[in-house]
């Protein structure tokens, strides 16, 4: 009797003592998971405030590769209107009958290296820091992620542009104009005014007008630089509609506020 009694005392302080060790068990589980969960929070708040602090200064960062593309089209749409200025006089016995300087066009067009050069700043924080994994937004992110592929393409096509005049267009002027007395004209582009004089040798570019050569490189150029403004029309499509989901993700911010301060440089 005596032993079955202590038996049954042994059994209830076990029950008791495992009820309790289960209980703080419990009890401390539930408190990792409470502190995790309280952890994951305080990490996403932070995420949040990470992910608006850089998507808003992207926002201002496209605004300013905005003005610049805005820009460079203007320019680009510039040497497109001298091209067919000159080729309307150009033929074999071409006279130039413009009411603008012929001089002033052939610099235009020999100097025709415009191109967009965007901010990268915050863009190349986002890719190269990985918090792109922090945009929310997949159709922002993968946005985002196409810009750098783009400014590739484009640079790529200004090199051989570049390579173009160095190689073609510039020795082709160099040995048949007068570049001095083009530098001194100033009605079709925006550039301080040369104070070099008139050459004093007996020589016209009116010549040029005469030469097919001329006729390829003015087609060539305008070709190029229509190729260059659909592709900026393309960059900038890109750069509004990212600005667009910009503004939708934050309707609260005033995003001409935030603009006011922009540097817009030379780029109005």
């Amino acid at each position: 009797m005596g032993y079955l009694k202590l038996k049954r005392l042994t059994s209830t302080k076990t029950k008791n003592y495992l009820r309790y060790a289960f209980g703080e068990v419990f009890l401390v589980v539930m408190g990792i998971l409470i502190a995790l969960q309280v952890n994951n929070w305080n990490e996403k708040r932070k995420e949040k405030i990470d992910e608006k602090k850089i998507l808003l200064s992207l926002h201002n960062e496209i605004s300013s590769s905005l003005l610049n593309c805005n820009f460079v089209i203007r320019k680009k749409q510039d040497i497109i209107s001298s091209a067919k200025e000159i080729l309307s006089f150009t033929s074999p016995k071409g006279v130039w009958k413009s009411k603008y300087k012929l001089d002033s066009l052939i610099f235009h067009i020999s100097n025709s290296g415009w191109r967009h050069v965007p901010q990268e700043g915050v863009l190349n924080e986002l890719i190269n820091s990985g918090k792109l994994s922090i945009v929310s937004d997949n159709i922002l992110k993968t946005q985002i992620s196409s810009l750098p592929k783009a400014y590739s393409q484009m640079i790529e096509n200004d090199r051989i542009n570049r390579l173009n005049i160095e190689v073609n267009i510039n020795p082709f002027f160099y040995g048949k104009s007068i570049l001095r007395n083009a530098s001194n004209y100033i009605e079709v582009f925006e550039f301080s005014k040369t104070p070099l004089g008139f050459t004093k040798f007996n020589y016209s570019n009116n010549e040029l007008l005469k030469n097919p050569i001329l006729e390829d490189i003015l087609s060539y150029q305008s070709t190029y630089h229509k190729y260059g403004i659909e592709f900026l029309e393309k960059i900038k499509i890109k750069y509004l509609f990212i600005q667009k989901l910009i503004e939708e993700k934050y309707p609260d911010v005033n995003f001409i506020e935030l603009d006011k301060d922009l540097d817009r440089g030379v780029w109005n």
